[in-house]
């Protein structure tokens, strides 16, 4: 599926662009699915409450999570997509497995910072579907790239603020301008941001885990357990009834892992939105 210098671009610097993965007709059909979806989720209000502070960062955005069911005919083919799983397998491994969709509207910008951390030699990621043509001034993602690695995002979890320069002129800074169709696959360890106060951002994100067992590296299973733990406290379950009914085998393939652990299909659906 990718070429040895798009996973080399991933692993050296933690995100990869293709360009392109999704057609326009698909894109059309999944914006669209989208808008009626995250007005389904608010209750039918014509507009999601959002708020922004004086810097003009999200406060409070309409994050759907998870987010597929409110449209399976149209979200769920993403998880069946051969492009999109493909780079998840080349990427992780064939054996990684699905957490958490989430649909998101933006209040505004958000600052540098990183999301999961998993051990070194693991990771955790995410496919980001922005549905909007978005460049720097209308808050597409800036990435530091190279900040998955321990040392280098440390030192800028210390720093990042403190550099006496602007959030948005940040040595390093890398500003991913991207079109519908568009996909980002961004490990959750690197430093990323959104420097705009563009209000409305929409995006679909799809995010995975790599996986392991006790046997092959036990502190890499530690902490997978504990991730799964976490995301299941805050977000519920991760997979409805009719994504595991409905799902052939590799998408069984990504459900199994969860769900032989305990997690993935157990507990009540969600849905938690409005989310700081």
């Amino acid at each position: 599926m990718l070429t040895e210098e798009q996973v080399n671009h991933f692993q050296t610097l933690g995100f990869l662009l293709y360009k392109q993965l999704l057609s326009a007709g698909e894109m059309k059909a999944i914006s669209d699915a989208f808008d009626r979806a995250m007005r389904q989720a608010r209750g039918g209000a014509a507009e999601p409450e959002l708020e922004r502070n004086a810097q003009g960062y999200s406060v409070k955005r309409q994050q759907v999570v998870p987010f597929f069911d409110y449209d399976p005919e149209a979200f769920y083919p993403l998880l069946d997509h051969e492009k999109i799983v493909g780079v998840f397998e080349d990427l992780m491994g064939e054996d990684f497995l699905l957490t958490l969709s989430e649909g998101i509207i933006h209040a505004g910008g958000t600052r540098w910072h990183h999301d999961a951390v998993a051990p070194d030699g693991f990771f955790t990621m995410r496919a980001a579907i922005y549905l909007d043509p978005l460049g720097p001034d209308d808050g597409c993602l800036s990435v530091i790239p190279g900040s998955h690695f321990t040392e280098f995002r440390e030192a800028l979890k210390k720093t990042v603020g403190q550099m006496g320069v602007r959030p948005e002129e940040a040595p390093g800074r890398y500003s991913i301008c991207n079109q519908p169709g568009d996909v980002l696959f961004m490990n959750h360890k690197l430093f990323h941001a959104s420097l705009s106060d563009k209000v409305g951002r929409r995006a679909i994100h799809i995010n995975c885990s790599q996986n392991t067992t006790p046997e092959r590296n036990a502190a890499h299973f530690d902490w997978l357990m504990r991730f799964l733990e976490g995301e299941t406290k805050g977000w519920g379950r991760f997979y409805s009834d009719r994504l595991v009914a409905t799902a052939g085998p590799r998408r069984r393939k990504m459900l199994a892992r969860a769900i032989e652990l305990g997690f993935g299909n157990t507990g009540k659906v969600s849905h938690r939105q409005d989310l700081r």
